[in-house]
């Protein structure tokens, strides 16, 4: 019976660990509802939004728009039609190509 309960154990935490979705997808591969948030973060020294990784905007928002790592912009600051601070609270579609991170749509 303790076998049987280890092995559950460990197949809830496999499945827990691969349905994470703050973790940023490898090349090729697309997570279809990620926080920006993990992206896209307050920087309070600054006062402004910062990118944590190289970012491609292929969304209907923001098309061909990019933003190298650290950059910072201003909350009012907008990219495409949304400001830094709407963008940063969305949820996205987001792919990767080996340099950038590519957000493909978002709600």
């Amino acid at each position: 019976m303790t076998l049987l309960r280890t092995a559950v154990f460990y197949i809830f935490i496999f499945t827990l660990a691969g349905c994470n979705n703050d973790s940023l997808p490898t090349i090729g591969r697309t997570h279809g509802d990620f926080p920006m948030k993990s992206l896209l973060n307050y920087d309070d020294n600054e006062k402004c939004y910062r990118f944590s990784q190289n970012v491609l905007f292929e969304a209907p928002f923001a098309d061909g728009m990019a933003y190298l790592k650290n950059r910072c912009l201003e909350a009012d600051k907008k990219i495409g039609r949304k400001t830094a601070k709407e963008v940063s609270a969305l949820h996205v579609s987001l792919t990767y190509n080996g340099e950038y991170y590519i957000v493909k749509g978002g709600y």
